[in-house]
């Protein structure tokens, strides 16, 4: 039935500061804007941030609840560089870099929603 990721939204608290944070901290590069969205292209595959209060227009808050938990990943080149790149600009390494016992190398943050967010290479 579904054969590919077209996007992943996710609703944030302060559009503002999730803006500053994705396109200018994280540095993805902006595909689409209108009011209180954006979305970057990743590939084949958008992620949008979308302010909670403005997506009412699409369902009720009432299904808008903090649940599950979600991790998003990029790949990168180099882990450990990466890092140092996200904590000059003052984003918190909470977990990492570390070597998973298959071989994968990751590192954790959060955005200012606390979506954890990880690098892998």
């Amino acid at each position: 039935m579904f054969t590919k990721l077209y996007a992943l939204c996710l609703l944030v608290d302060d559009y503002e500061k999730s803006l500053l944070f994705y396109r200018d901290m994280l540095g993805l590069e902006l595909n689409s804007q209108d009011t209180k969205y954006t979305d970057f292209k990743l590939g084949e595959t958008l992620l949008a941030i979308f302010q909670k209060d403005e997506a009412t227009r699409m369902f009720p808050k009432s299904h808008m609840t903090v649940g599950g938990g979600s991790v998003i990943a990029f790949p990168v080149k180099n882990v450990a560089q990466t890092c140092r790149d996200l904590q000059a600009k003052g984003i918190e390494i909470f977990e990492g870099p570390k070597q998973m016992p298959w071989g994968q190398t990751v590192a954790y943050f959060k955005d200012p929603d606390g979506n954890i967010l990880e690098v892998t290479e």
